[in-house]
């Protein structure tokens, strides 16, 4: 299943500002200062031996995996968590994977005699419950000290087919007791071969800090390739809004079409997700129930803007926020969205060549869902976004009660709303109900996938309050339109607001 949603032809969610309301912190999310590289820990580390997430050497996005050793009393080691997570809460049986990563070496020991000479990589594959289905060793090339580059360490067809479902696959990266020198690793490896769908590794170049993971082109990065531009996606020590780094995206002018996120993981909403224990990198957003209003926001920072595509293509060159709501944040919970989430949002930036640390933000409601029990926020960058980028300071944050209108059922929200509509699928007609926490004018407009208007459903002067308008399945002519995606926008002077829905007949 490919994660990032399909792009919205139209605009989504302005950024909001402006309101009054104070807040209390309940999360936050953070900067990209972390020790760690996200889904790894050192295994071990005796002395003799060091282990760096290295800046000093990476294949892609700035970072790698780097072991430095003499001769030790026990291995020194990297380890993975679990990286059978989320959208592919298993790796998959009867495929051949191809699996492995991208090594540099520098004065390692030669021609190991014995195993505890050798470095090398493994993947190690467990079954539901638990029991070690198979463990594949991938030994580092050792024929000469030093490696002229980045060299790829792979297993070979068909030397990798599991019998059953892998629940949990770990990778390490291992220099053995007895070996010496300094290894490189980065850009890990997990897909099928002949275009199988072998389920996802995540992460697997190691550039981003515990509690993040991203998407970017052309597959997640799990083929051991970053494309379009993304390959010069980093945490750098450039710019920072606070402490000492930031996330930058830097895209060119002419490249290649394709969007991408770095995200956050999945927060529980109130510390407990169907009775399972929560993930020790996993984040509690307490005491968040239906309901409740959230601040997501997010510092931002750019250059190199061409404000021209911003205006030629308004929705495709753009950033912002996909925020989505989930039944459980375990690794083998699978996808699990609730239902009519993940939200694209896009921001409208200034039509200038570049603009200073600003705060852009988005409230957003719990919806009223038992099974929504976990958030995840992802900053997204859109298919045609060229310039470059800092992000910093993600904070999740929950609208104090004092400054919410009371009641479940108020008649006047505190944030412009836009509900999903109901029913969804529908045939041939859909409610769509929306909310003005001030009076002035709105729009309703339903577009098809090529981004044209299809209705005006609204656009008219209304008072502060909740309202609904109705979709009957025609066009602006009268004409009943065809089956398929439709995409419903609110429009007004502070925000702006798109969903989806599916017309089935």
């Amino acid at each position: 299943m490919r994660p990032l949603p399909g792009l919205i032809p139209i605009l989504c969610i302005a950024f909001m500002f402006g309101s009054s309301s104070l807040t209390a912190q309940i999360n936050s999310v953070g900067g990209f200062e972390g020790d760690l590289p996200s889904y790894w820990t050192k295994g071990g580390e005796p002395g003799g031996s060091t282990l760096a997430w290295a800046t000093d050497d990476s294949r892609s996005m700035g970072r790698s995996l780097k072991i430095s050793k003499d001769v030790t009393a026990e291995a020194a080691s990297w380890v993975s968590t679990n990286v059978a997570d989320f959208w592919s809460p298993q790796h998959l049986k009867d495929v051949d994977m191809k699996i492995g990563a991208y090594v540099k070496t520098m004065d390692v020991n030669t021609n190991p005699a014995t195993d505890d000479e050798k470095w090398y990589i493994s993947y190690s594959f467990y079954n539901e419950g638990g029991g070690l289905i198979g463990e594949t060793m991938l030994p580092i090339d050792q024929s000469v000290a030093s490696s002229a580059g980045w060299v790829a360490d792979t297993n070979g067809v068909g030397e990798t087919i599991l019998p059953e479902d892998s629940w949990r696959t770990i990778i390490k990266f291992v220099g053995g007791k007895d070996a010496s020198g300094t290894v490189w690793a980065d850009d890990f490896v997990l897909h099928g071969r002949g275009g199988a769908w072998a389920g996802q590794n995540w992460n697997t170049a190691v550039g981003v800090p515990e509690g993040w993971i991203y998407w970017l082109p052309p597959s997640g990065g799990n083929d051991g390739r970053l494309e379009k531009g993304y390959e010069n996606t980093v945490v750098t020590s450039e710019e920072a809004h606070s402490g000492l780094s930031s996330l930058k995206f830097d895209l060119p002018f002419d490249r290649e079409s394709g969007d991408a996120f770095v995200g956050t993981k999945r927060f529980l909403l109130d510390g407990d997700a169907g009775g399972k224990p929560m993930s020790a990198d996993i984040s509690k957003l307490s005491g968040v129930v239906a309901g409740d209003v959230l601040r997501l926001s997010v510092w931002v920072k750019a250059s190199n803007l061409v404000p021209d595509s911003a205006a030629i293509a308004p929705v495709t060159w753009a950033a912002g926020f996909t925020y989505g709501f989930f039944k459980g944040n375990g690794n083998n919970d699978g996808f699990n969205n609730v239902d009519g989430f993940p939200v694209d949002t896009q921001w409208e930036f200034p039509a200038v060549t570049e603009f200073d640390w600003t705060q852009y933000s988005l409230d957003v409601t719990v919806p009223d869902d038992p099974t929504a029990a976990a958030l995840a926020v992802r900053l997204h960058i859109y298919a045609r976004f060229t310039g470059t980028i800092y992000f910093d300071d993600l904070r999740v944050e929950k609208l104090d009660v004092t400054d919410v209108a009371s009641g479940p059922n108020t008649l006047v929200p505190s944030t412009y709303e836009l509900g999903n509509n109901y029913p969804n699928p529908f045939n041939p007609t859909t409610n769509i109900q929306f909310g003005m926490p001030t009076e002035g004018n709105v729009s309703i407009v339903v577009y098809n996938m090529l981004g044209q208007k299809v209705r005006v459903l609204l656009n008219e002067h209304r008072v502060a309050g909740r309202h609904e308008v109705v979709w009957d399945g025609h066009d602006d002519s009268g004409a009943v339109v065809g089956s398929g995606l439709y995409f419903y926008q609110l429009r007004s002077q502070d925000a702006l607001f798109t969903k989806k829905m599916l017309l089935l007949k």
